[in-house]
């Protein structure tokens, strides 16, 4: 009889967590970080709540279970005290209205205390990987252009 194999512990977390990211591995980190022990769950980033590239429902589930939101910012250093994380810096983050792009102000920022930091961001496919993939298209946000109700691919991909 084979013997099942334990799941790992959970990370023992504590006092305040930030999460950088607003995708769906961000809305995960932050939802399970209460699971684990925080008191408080903040989800830093860097766009508006339009931009965020999470699925609704994970931003929902993220909402319901009171995680705290910081929009428009952008980490600017990490405070260390005593050999332990005391606070993150974000400087604000604004958007061109000629261009529509983001811009960091160097003028505004911001600091929260903090305990844990856990970096959530996702990532794109890089150059080769998109055209071995070709005909898919991808969207500017890196993911894969497909149809929102059929999930067929878009772009000419079948």
């Amino acid at each position: 009889e084979a013997a099942a194999a334990a799941a790992p512990p959970l990370p023992a977390l504590h006092g305040r967590v930030v999460v950088l990211g607003a995708g769906d591995t961000a809305m995960d980190c932050a939802t399970s970080a209460f699971r684990c022990g925080a008191k408080r769950v903040y989800i830093a980033f860097r766009r508006g709540f339009t931009d965020i590239r999470a699925v609704p429902e994970e931003a929902e589930v993220a909402k319901d279970e009171r995680c705290e939101w910081l929009p428009f910012s952008l980490p600017k250093q990490v405070v260390v005290r005593d050999g332990r994380v005391a606070a993150i810096e974000f400087y604000k983050m604004d958007v061109d209205v000629d261009t529509g792009e983001y811009v960091k102000d160097d003028d505004q920022f911001v600091r929260v205390k903090c305990d844990f930091i856990v970096s959530a961001f996702g990532s794109r496919a890089d150059d080769a990987l998109r055209a071995a993939m070709a005909p898919l298209a991808f969207t500017a946000a890196g993911h894969a252009d497909v149809d929102p109700d059929t999930h067929a691919a878009r772009g000419g991909a079948d």
